[in-house]
């Protein structure tokens, strides 16, 4: 058994090489190998794909060897500024307390370094099984630091649309979830081209609290 299972994690070590794949207009390389912020510490290569319908699918999965891998896409081109929509499929009520979701700008080294300058959705408990699901975040371009808003949501919301409009010195949230409240932060944002972010990752813990698999569904809403 021991030996089936160290072949079955070598054929998807191998399988899981850095890969590149097409979504809403652009390509993204889809993160393998280990690293953090993944509590166990795995990158699944093989855990995002576009199915038939132009959906990009981001699945936390359950390795062969038992453990559970992360996965992450990032855009191979940068983007500006400008208003960005997605339509989300999955647990966003019940997220799971140690499972996080985002879509997000990241600065490339030559913009800013970790800790600044971006612009973030993530839906997260942060390991608070009574946290609110729904996360908004900009970091300072300056300096590092952060200004950040969580609304909850009825536990059995599994589909809704995000956006964030970033333009000059401001940036706004989007979303009926929101219902009217406004989110807008002012000031010290990011003012250059950066990689647009997706991935789900484990927070703290190796594998979810609910020992299953969790996968997410991103729709484009407007051209990228």
């Amino acid at each position: 058994m021991k030996r089936l299972l160290c072949l079955a994690l070598v054929l998807w070590m191998a399988a899981a090489s850095a890969t590149e794949i097409e979504w809403a207009g652009t390509g993204w390389q889809v993160r393998s190998g280990a690293g953090k912020p993944c509590a166990s510490d795995r990158w699944n290569g093989r855990g995002a794909w576009v199915d038939a319908e132009g959906r990009l699918h981001l699945r936390l999965s359950r390795m062969p060897d038992g453990h559970f891998a992360c996965v992450e896409v990032e855009s191979v081109k940068r983007f500006g500024f400008g208003r960005y929509a997605f339509g989300i499929r999955g647990p966003i009520g019940d997220a799971d307390p140690d499972v996080v979701f985002g879509v997000f700008m990241y600065p490339p080294a030559d913009v800013g370094p970790d800790g600044t300058n971006e612009i973030d959705i993530e839906i997260a408990r942060w390991g608070d099984a009574t946290a609110p699901q729904i996360n908004y975040t900009v970091w300072n371009r300056s300096h590092p630091g952060s200004r950040h808003t969580a609304f909850r949501v009825p536990d059995d919301i599994a589909e809704s649309t995000f956006a964030f409009a970033w333009q000059t010195g401001v940036v706004n949230w989007e979303s009926p979830l929101q219902y009217g409240r406004e989110v807008v932060f002012r000031g010290d944002v990011a003012d250059r081209p950066q990689k647009l972010v997706i991935n789900l990752w484990l927070y703290r813990r190796p594998e979810p609290r609910s020992g299953k698999e969790v996968e997410f569904v991103i729709k484009s809403l407007g051209p990228l």
